[in-house]
């Protein structure tokens, strides 16, 4: 493997909101008393400024999940005892297994339901783990399909994983309306099929433990896909906006991921729109389910391999007295509400303002204020698609003005579409398979250094954290452990590392951890009536919300 690249110091970076500044200092906590009275919690309004505007995380400690309505969330329907008939979901669900000790490294995945996952946890699995679904029509990355448990070393899937799919790469098909009539012929020839069919798609390379929507290859969930448009009996349930039940079954089930789809009918089990997050438009609900080893390990079990500079042979291993596993270290373009239900958690965060000292695979092209990161579109972002301070694709927002600009302006609009595809066609594509450009090149082991016992290993470490990512032992940190009933709020563009392990309660033996976790998209003002500069979101959120009526 090659050398970790130099510390990256072109990037453009407007950042200037909340930043860890002292190696002392730790996270605020909200904390909640059993004696407090729900209606002395601190209100939307009073969150909104001290942390959502200033892109501040913080801790909630025992803290009560309350919705819109009133309802407040009950982590016991959750735990592993519960789950299955709190679901009520027996379809089967996309699998990530285990590779370099860790998850999210974008290996295909199997295929089968909650029930036999939980039951494999039970009987002392670890290999598995539920993260976020996408569509099932990518067989490249379904491996497995029978869900049979087979003993694989890492080699042979890191062999058997392939390239990254692109779903729209090149992928100007006949739909060219938005850009034909008012053109000369030429003009439409040479935009012939430019059309922007972005598939709000969760494409798993992008997933890890926490990791939101994969930027390199979304789709939007209202814009109907070829495949939609030709089904010639799709019912229309609301005729005013034209929403279809295809649509609905889209939007609902990208908004509550399977296996948690079910629980639109249910808001008072699950809220989709927490009180406390009110004004913030919700992006996704997802589920994680996985399991620690309760093998213990010694951080002097771990050997260092310095000559394989990648991973310093560790993979995504982390020391510790019971075996965890490691998202690896990432940012995300969503703001986050990480709900942990049974198991414990280890974040170690750090701020967008040190981005360009966390070695990202991808290179940085700006930082935003909202702690959203856009990047270069280059062999190690080759599918990237350039994204605005609020998460929003610019190619579907160049494509949502087409429909209705004329003359010169809408020939601008093609042109600066045509180069963005441009741009993204013409880049060479990796030979080999890379983690996605949000993911850190520094293996998780860095982050835990003190963690080893022996002190020529932390020497050995230090030295080639020094040498090959200069700066970054530097940098100020949180460390923010969970425990059933906390939950934690990121803001999109921090980065962060989460360590999982099992149930550590003497009463409770359990080696399954259990999370949920929302994202919203982050805001762009620092209002709180609002907080974002456009209707990009809005509207896209009102259309959501009809499809949620329609289902109820």
């Amino acid at each position: 493997m090659s050398r970790p690249t130099k510390l990256q110091t072109t990037l453009s970076t407007q950042y200037k909101n909340f930043k860890i500044e002292s190696q002392d200092e730790t996270i605020d906590e909200l904390v909640y008393e059993s004696n407090t009275d729900i209606n002395d919690l601190i209100d939307p309004e009073e969150f909104f400024a001290q942390y959502i505007a200033p892109r501040k995380p913080v801790k909630f400690v025992d803290y009560p999940l309350i919705g819109a309505d009133g309802s407040r969330f009950d982590f016991e329907k959750f735990n592993s005892e519960n789950i299955l008939k709190t679901l009520n979901y027996d379809e089967d669900l996309q699998i990530e297994k285990k590779f370099q000790e860790g998850f999210g490294s974008g290996q295909p995945r199997v295929k089968f339901g909650l029930s036999k996952l939980i039951q494999l946890f039970k009987d002392g699995h670890d290999e598995y783990y539920l993260t976020t679904q996408y569509d099932f029509d990518d067989p490249d990355n379904i491996k497995e399909q029978d869900g049979e448990v087979k003993e694989e070393d890492d080699d042979e899937e890191e062999d058997d994983g392939d390239e990254q799919e692109n779903d729209d790469e090149e992928d100007v098909d006949e739909d060219s309306e938005k850009i034909n009539d008012e053109e000369s012929d030429d003009k439409n020839e040479e935009t012939k099929g430019v059309h922007i069919d972005v598939k709000f798609n969760a494409d798993e390379e992008d997933f890890s433990d926490t990791s939101s929507i994969d930027m390199n290859d979304l789709h939007d969930d209202f814009v109907d896909s070829d495949e939609d448009s030709e089904e010639d009996n799709d019912v229309i349930l609301d005729k005013e906006l034209g929403i279809t039940q295809t649509e609905v079954d889209q939007r609902i089930r990208e908004l509550l991921q399977p296996p948690l789809t079910n629980l639109v009918k249910h808001p008072s089990i699950l809220s989709i729109r927490p009180r406390i997050f009110s004004k913030l438009i919700p992006q996704q609900i997802n589920l994680w389910v996985g399991a620690s080893s309760s093998k213990t390990v010694s951080a002097n079990e771990i050997t260092l391999d310095l000559q394989d500079s990648a991973t310093l042979g560790l993979g995504k291993s982390i020391p510790g007295e019971k075996r965890g596993t490691s998202s690896g270290l990432h940012h995300d373009h969503a703001d986050n509400l990480y709900v942990l239900v049974s198991g414990m958690k280890r974040f170690t965060l750090f701020s967008p303002a040190d981005a360009s000292k966390l070695y990202t695979i991808g290179n940085i092209f700006k930082v935003f204020n909202s702690g959203i990161i856009d990047y270069v579109v280059n062999e190690f972002a080759s599918d990237w698609k350039h994204i605005r301070d609020d998460g929003a694709l610019v190619e579907e927002i160049i494509d949502r003005k087409l429909e209705t600009s004329k003359g010169s302006e809408k020939v601008k609009l093609i042109t600066e579409l045509k180069a963005l595809i441009k741009e993204r066609n013409n880049v060479k594509k990796p030979s080999a398979r890379l983690d996605p450009p949000n993911f850190s090149k520094i293996p998780p082991a860095l982050l835990h250094i003190d963690e080893f016992p022996n002190e020529d290993t932390r020497a050995q470490l230090i030295s080639f954290a020094n040498e090959y990512f200069p700066g970054f032992l530097s940098l100020n940190k949180y460390e923010v452990s969970l425990t059933p009933g906390d939950m934690l709020y990121l803001p999109a563009g921090w980065f962060h590392e989460v360590s999982s392990f099992g149930e550590s309660s003497s009463n409770d033996k359990s080696n399954i951890h259990i999370a949920l976790n929302y994202w919203f998209m982050p805001p762009t003002t620092s209002s709180f009536e609002q907080c974002y500069e456009d209707d990009y979101w809005p509207e896209d959120w009102f259309r959501t919300e009809k499809c949620i009526q329609l289902c109820n």
